[in-house]
């Protein structure tokens, strides 16, 4: 097809032959197909998807007691690496750490010790609670100290022949509302998962700190990114251009290209079962099938440039679909600055 002449026919080519398609969607996976569009669009996108879609991530912590074998570095390294459970379109960001208000931070505390003495504090029944009205903590900040002096209470890992530990894991963070946070958020902000370990702590060690998160970028630290993985690839077609019988179909069905081409009833006579492409989708143009004399010359897999298939793997914080829809609105607010910056400088 030849180059567009200028800018209004390549739009009118992208219009008509633009398409999306949902190939597979899970709880935080998603592989979708992309159609008629330059390589450039695609790269876009997954660039987009990795370093500027906003999160809410921990960024400031404050450490009241640590004596943990952690520096307090990497404790804070450790904390602000654990994705939160809360949608950041709901937050404004926050250029000063002095201007913190409800509406752009989120705040957690974790208090967490490790007795010297096993059995001295936590105890089946009644002494479950463990005072928990008449301790000075829980006088002085009400309901949500109790959460945090709970999670610090918890029984400690025996190990035989080993002083016993206690695991400090994200679940010990204790969200602390601010303002009307408590009201937006009904069901509560937790990390996207409990079982993180952040820490373990011996007997008589003990980590006390207060955590303030904030919206921000995967441009700005790796913790803002909202994927795991966002890749492409470019579509493969497969053909055969010559019929491949009982061996060496098995083979090519079996060994070389498994979940591309299948065996049917061959309708050749003397012959018991033929390969036939199944899924193309499958083929990762890894192109073992050329070892094989007979099956090289039969298989003809050519990339479409134009398609391709985009896998985009959430870390938990959003919905896979609502991280695309959001790149392609980043996508589409950059593509309107150049158009307004090209005007301005044609007006000069």
């Amino acid at each position: 097809m030849p180059t567009p002449k200028d800018g209004k026919e390549f739009l009118k080519r992208f219009r008509e032959k633009f398409d999306l398609k949902i190939l597979s969607q899970e709880e935080n996976e998603m592989v979708f197909e992309l159609i008629g569009c330059d390589v450039s669009f695609a790269n876009a996108l997954r660039r987009i998807l990795l370093a500027e879609v906003p999160t809410v991530a921990l960024e400031y912590v404050y450490m009241i007691n640590n004596t943990s074998l952690l520096h307090d570095e990497v404790l804070a390294h450790r904390i602000g690496l654990i994705p939160l459970n809360v949608d950041p379109r709901l937050f404004e960001d926050l250029d000063d750490p002095d201007e913190a208000t409800d509406l752009n931070t989120v705040v957690f505390k974790l208090q967490v010790s490790c007795e010297m003495q096993q059995n001295s504090r936590l105890q089946k029944g009644k002494d479950d609670d463990m005072n928990l009205e008449t301790d000075p903590n829980v006088i002085q900040n009400a309901e949500l100290e109790k959460a945090a002096l709970a999670a610090a209470r918890k029984k400690a890992i025996e190990t035989p022949g080993r002083p016993y530990t206690k695991h400090v894991y994200s679940g010990d963070l204790v969200w602390m509302p601010q303002g009307a946070q408590a009201k937006h958020f009904p069901n509560g902000i937790r990390p996207v998962h409990d079982d993180i370990l952040i820490a373990k702590l011996r007997p008589g060690q003990e980590i006390y700190l207060e955590a303030h998160g904030r919206r921000g970028i995967g441009r700005d630290h790796a913790k803002y990114s909202p994927v795991a993985t966002a890749c492409y690839r470019l579509y493969t077609e497969v053909e055969l251009v010559e019929p491949v019988y009982d061996d060496d179909a098995k083979e090519l069905v079996y060994v070389y290209e498994p979940g591309v081409f299948e065996l049917v009833p061959a309708s050749k006579e003397g012959k018991e079962v033929e390969a036939k492409v199944c899924n193309s989708y499958a083929c990762t143009m890894s192109r073992n099938y050329m070892r094989n004399p007979t099956l090289a010359e039969a298989v003809k897999m050519t990339r479409i440039p134009n398609r391709f298939i985009f896998s985009v793997e959430s870390v938990g914080m959003q919905k896979p679909g609502v991280l695309v829809a959001e790149a392609l609105k980043i996508l589409q607010q950059k593509c309107l600055s150049l158009i307004d910056l090209t005007r301005e400088q044609d007006q000069l």
